[in-house]
């Protein structure tokens, strides 16, 4: 490990190992050196940047092979479960559009809090009799009193 700068930091470290299959075993060990570096935020620390290069030289060509091979099956997998994760969601969305416009979630964020408008003309008359008698008791009392 090494600090290059104060938002920079630049790490080797190497990964030994045997391919899962059989087939791929005999080949020998697969060894790869790994370079990362780091681009920090230098007031929190924070990754900014983070760049890796894999250099397989020192293993076979068989076992390069399977692991170039290996990973790329992977990232087909991962892509495919991200793709039908979004396909999911927007047919989710498609389905909810036709939801009550009247209750929404909490805007700060918990999930389980709903908040219902009240958009009816007789809270509001209620309200404003409330008001005017609570004003007409409140200029009564003061022409008693004064």
């Amino acid at each position: 490990m090494e600090m290059l700068s104060t938002s920079e930091l630049h790490i080797k470290w190497t990964l030994r190992g045997k391919p899962k299959s059989p087939i791929f075993r005999i080949a020998g060990d697969l060894v790869v050196r790994v370079n990362s570096k780091f681009t920090l935020n230098q007031i929190s620390g924070q990754v900014i940047e983070h760049e890796e290069s894999w250099d397989l030289s020192e293993s076979p060509l068989v076992s390069q092979a399977y692991f170039w091979a290996s990973r790329r099956l992977f990232a087909t997998i991962e892509a495919g479960k991200d793709v039908s994760g979004s396909i999911k969601d927007l047919t989710k969305d498609m389905a909810t559009e036709n939801k009550n416009v009247e209750i929404y979630p909490d805007p700060n964020g918990d999930p389980t809090k709903f908040f219902k408008m009240d958009d009816n003309f007789q809270r509001d008359f209620y309200q404003i009799a409330l008001f005017l008698a609570l004003v007409y008791f409140v200029v009564q009392f003061f022409r008693t009193t004064l």
